[in-house]
């Protein structure tokens, strides 16, 4: 079983304010990238729902994780969104060793 702490985290910007959140997310991809402990950290927009966006990340420890929550641009970015979201779901996983 790989250690890397893998994380989906979907979310959907409310009508109207696609871009606004868009902006808001690709502002944290470097700050995030250069983190301590982050392996990549990859932002994605659905191809048939543009106010859709899924973050795959992976870490290599919940430390980093926890560490990564405090940063700032990560802080900027939740603030920026927060209000702009319609829905948010993050998942945490360990790949299953087949």
């Amino acid at each position: 079983m790989s250690n890397v702490i893998k994380i989906v985290a979907t979310l959907r910007a409310k009508p109207g304010h696609g871009h606004t959140v868009e902006q808001a997310l690709r502002a944290c991809v470097p700050g995030s990238r250069a983190e301590a402990g982050c392996l990549f950290y990859d932002l994605h927009v659905d191809r048939t729902d543009p106010e859709r966006f899924v973050f795959i990340e992976g870490w290599a420890d919940m430390e980093a994780i926890e560490q990564h929550k405090t940063t700032a641009h990560y802080v900027t970015m939740v603030q920026a969104v927060g209000e702009l979201l319609a829905h948010r779901e993050v998942l945490l996983l360990d790949e299953v060793s087949i």
